[in-house]
């Protein structure tokens, strides 16, 4: 079983603490290949394509007949004195070429439709990486929440005591309440959207409750993605263009036969033996038929064809727009993530650490106060987030990108 190669893939959990039951990007995409229900109709579509494949090639089925003649009229021919009996085969002749434009017509729809059930599959697959990515950004976002409610919580029992020491004023004791209730709140929002990311997840495979208890990934490893000029080129060779050349050769072949059609008609044979019962002797009798062309109707049924072929040539040209124009946006967008990220790494953090390092230094010179130093720390707390929410939304722009091209985006 091939999985879609996503670039988080190539990421590491080295350093992080896998939990009695953990979760990493290539078991989430295999439980979604084992468990989501349309990924198990792999089977019925492969039957699917076998039986069109063998209808196309089957030949017109035979038919049989029995015909009395000379029976139940007047004279020598009157009640069955002259009666002729004959039973008879006929089939038409399915010539060699028009087997093998139903063979055409059958393989083309076969592999529209296999290219298709593909790009549901991607779909499935980009789905759950971007689903297993909220997980892990949620599961980074709830350990901070509640460091910072630890902290916070320290910070109020320190002015409280100051306070009943006459140190600190009761506005400072209320101003830490309220930071302490609100990084309370925030610790409890973050706990039910982690449970909420992971029941999500979850569901893709069908796991009631959710059959896991940690996601590994590192998201803080952004990979470089191509040019966008690199990318762009390589859109025509994108799957979702592919299957809109299959849908265009099965209209055409469609085309093709109804022209056949509507200037060909149709030959028959027949065989079979008839019995003279005047003389109770038997013979043989071969007959030939012609049924004549429908110029009309196979003119109407290759208009038709011809029509939806345009109509796919067109629609494919507008998704190739529209992709165009996504992939343009999710470059940008990508962008965005890696300078927020960077950003808040390499500026907000700092300056949060360097600040707070410099408010406790201070407190036991009595230079600052707990209030002091539990801003410091929010501030800390934020630029952390900041860098979570940046790396999980470049990772997920990532995979919307690479599914786009079915293709990794790295240059």
């Amino acid at each position: 079983m091939r999985l879609p190669v996503f670039t988080l893939l190539l990421l590491t959990a080295a350093t992080l603490t896998a939990a009695e039951r953990s979760l990493t990007l290539a078991d989430t995409l295999a439980r979604v290949e084992a468990g989501h229900p349309f990924l198990r109709t792999r089977d019925a579509e492969s039957s699917l394509a076998a039986a069109r494949s063998a209808q196309a090639a089957t030949r017109p089925a035979a038919e049989i007949s029995l015909q009395f003649e000379n029976a139940l009229g007047t004279g020598a021919l009157s009640a069955t004195r002259s009666l002729e009996t004959t039973l008879q085969l006929s089939r038409a002749l399915d010539l060699a070429d028009r087997r093998a434009a139903r063979t055409t017509i059958a393989t083309a729809r076969n592999e529209a439709e296999r290219l298709a059930w593909e790009e549901r599959r991607r779909e499935l697959h980009a789905e759950a990486a971007c689903r297993f990515i909220r997980v892990v950004a949620a599961q980074a976002e709830l350990a901070a929440a509640r460091e910072f409610t630890t902290l916070a919580q320290a910070s109020a029992d320190t002015i409280a005591a100051q306070a009943r020491a006459h140190i600190a004023l009761p506005a400072e004791t209320a101003r830490a309440r309220l930071a302490l209730a609100d990084a309370t709140l925030e610790s409890e929002h973050a706990e039910h959207l982690l449970l909420s990311a992971r029941q999500s997840l979850a569901s893709l495979w069908g796991a009631t409750p959710p059959d896991f208890d940690t996601a590994l990934a590192d998201l803080t490893t952004l990979p470089a993605a191509a040019p966008y000029e690199t990318l762009f080129a390589r859109l025509t060779a994108a799957p979702a263009q592919t299957r809109y050349s299959a849908l265009t050769r099965w209209r055409e072949a469609q085309e093709r036969l109804a022209r056949r059609d509507a200037t060909r008609g149709e030959t028959r044979w027949s065989a079979g033996i008839r019995r003279v019962e005047a003389t109770d002797n038997f013979g043989f009798v071969f007959g030939l038929g012609y049924a004549l062309p429908n110029r009309a109707s196979g003119e109407a049924s290759a208009s038709e064809a011809r029509a939806e072929r345009d109509r796919t040539a067109a629609d494919g040209e507008a998704a190739l727009h529209a992709v165009r124009s996504t992939l343009f946006s999710l470059h940008q967008e990508l962008g965005h993530a890696r300078l927020a990220h960077d950003t808040a790494r390499d500026e907000l953090i700092p300056a949060a650490t360097a600040w707070l390092n410099a408010i406790d230094a201070g407190l036991a010179a009595g230079r600052y106060h707990a209030r002091d130093q539990l801003e410091a720390r929010s501030a800390l707390f934020s630029a952390r987030r900041r860098q979570v929410q940046a790396a999980a939304e470049y990772h997920a722009t990532l995979v919307e990108l690479e599914h786009l091209l079915a293709a990794p985006a790295s240059s």
